[in-house]
Parts: structure tokens; sequence; C-alpha cells
């Protein structure tokens, strides 16, 4: 075996120490939240939509989550409007206690969500507006025309300074410009819609021959059934039968022939 050249040791030595911060760099948001129970809907969600992954791709995020008794606003809602809403509670930048508690007060940060990054959002829907207001916890709001002032800091979950910060907040994020879109329907709206078509008619209700046009005969209407269908189904007895008769006589003659 050939000894290494200093230069081959200290070009390996460089990739470990690369890979090593590489990976002290990393995280995983979904590791994170499963040390608390309280999070664990807000957790499916995060993997159901892949909004988990984009996350663990981020340097710096601040995940906002809400407990899973708050978590009745999204309860049946389409996959894309959850990944909508959910992506509009993942803040593209760090903030910690420590950090909020530095904001000016009654002066509001404009803060570039998940969503907004998608480029799917319209009317400043990937934007949150944060307030300290002084006299209540830090509010959190869309910027979105029509959203309400609804959603508040609870407190500080966990995190990793300046890479992941995890915050509890009231309940979802109301985003009223999503929430009033088609895509926020209920997933539950679509057995309904089934139940609702009506079922073939029967004979009893088909629409009476005095209601058709009198300008237009019967026989000349382009919706009745051809003639051939009807002579080609009553015909195959008949050539059945035509051939079986034909066979006979054919049969009978053969044996009478010799006696002949």
């Amino acid at each position: 075996m050939f000894p290494m050249s200093s230069q081959a040791v200290a070009f390996l030595t460089s990739i470990f120490f690369v890979l090593s911060a590489l990976a002290a760099d990393a995280f995983n948001i979904n590791k994170m939240l499963s040390a608390y129970p309280d999070f664990t809907n807000f957790n499916n969600l995060l993997i159901q939509t892949g909004i988990a992954g984009e996350i663990n791709k981020k340097h710096r995020v601040t995940v906002l989550v809400v407990a899973n008794s708050n978590m009745a606003a999204v309860n049946g809602v389409s996959k894309d409007a959850m990944k909508e809403v959910l992506g509009v509670h993942v803040i593209l930048d760090y903030y910690d206690e420590a950090k909020l508690k530095q904001l000016q007060t009654k002066q509001a940060t404009i803060l570039t969500t998940l969503y907004q990054e998608s480029g799917r959002a319209k009317n400043q829907q990937g934007f949150l507006n944060m307030t300290n207001t002084g006299n209540t916890p830090v509010v959190f709001a869309s910027a979105a025309p029509g959203s309400k002032l609804d959603c508040t800091l609870v407190k500080q979950i966990t995190a990793q300074p300046h890479k992941v910060s995890v915050l509890q907040v009231s309940n979802i994020i109301n985003i009223a410009s999503i929430s009033n879109s088609a895509s926020y329907l209920p997933d539950a709206s679509a057995p309904k819609l089934r139940k609702a078509l009506a079922p073939a008619p029967s004979r009893a209700e088909a629409p009476a021959v005095s209601q058709i046009s009198p300008t237009k005969p019967p026989s000349a209407n382009a919706n009745a059934p051809a003639p051939a269908s009807t002579s080609s189904v009553v015909s195959l007895p008949s050539r059945d039968y035509l051939a079986s008769s034909i066979l006979m006589i054919f049969s009978w003659a053969w044996l009478l022939l010799p006696m002949v």
C-alpha cells in the first residue's frame, strides 16, 4: 500500500471539516417538533404538504406553530390551500424571544414568508405584519387586505441560535384572500356533490311525447333510435330458426334418399 502524500491528507481533512460543518448546520423541523405532543397535528401537516422539507433546506428560518386545540380553522381544507396557509407560518428570517424584545413598540415589521417565496402569493398574501403593541404580546397578521389582527405570540418553544426558531402563536393566521378562495373549500364537499347527482330518469319520468315541438314530426326526431338496430335484434332469432329448419330438411332428405 502506497503512503498518502501530504497534499492528499490535507485535501481529505478539509473535506471532513466541510462535511462536519454542514452536518452541524443542518436541522430537522419534524424531529424538533416531535418532542412536543401539543403540536403533533401541525407537525403532521408540515410532512403531508411537503413544507417540512422546504423548511429543512433553509439556513435562517422561524416557524410559527399552533397547538392541536387551535387547529380547527384548517380542518378539511384542500391540500393546496393547506400548503399556502402553512407557508405563511414560516418566516424566512431568524426571530427568537430575545430578538422579539428588541422590536420597537407600535412599529410594524414586514416579514417575508415561505409562501411569498413560492411565487404563488398575490396581493401581499406572502407577507406578515409583526407588531409589538407594547400592552399585549407581539401580534402577527397577514399583510393581505381584509386579514384580521387576531394572532398573538404565546411563547418560544425551542431554537437553534441563528438557524431555526420555533414560536407558538395563538391560532392559525387569518389570510382573507386565501380563506375566501375556491381552493380553501373543504375536501368533504366532494361526497356531497356526488350525493346530489340525480339518478337516471325512469320510463315513468321520461318526457311525454306531447313535449316534442309540433313543427318536427316524431318520425323526424334525430333522437329516435335507428330502425336498423331494432331489426337486427329481432331478425337474429328468425335466422337461427330458418337455418335449423333447413338443416333438418336436408337431414331427413339424406335419410330418405336410400329408401327411394
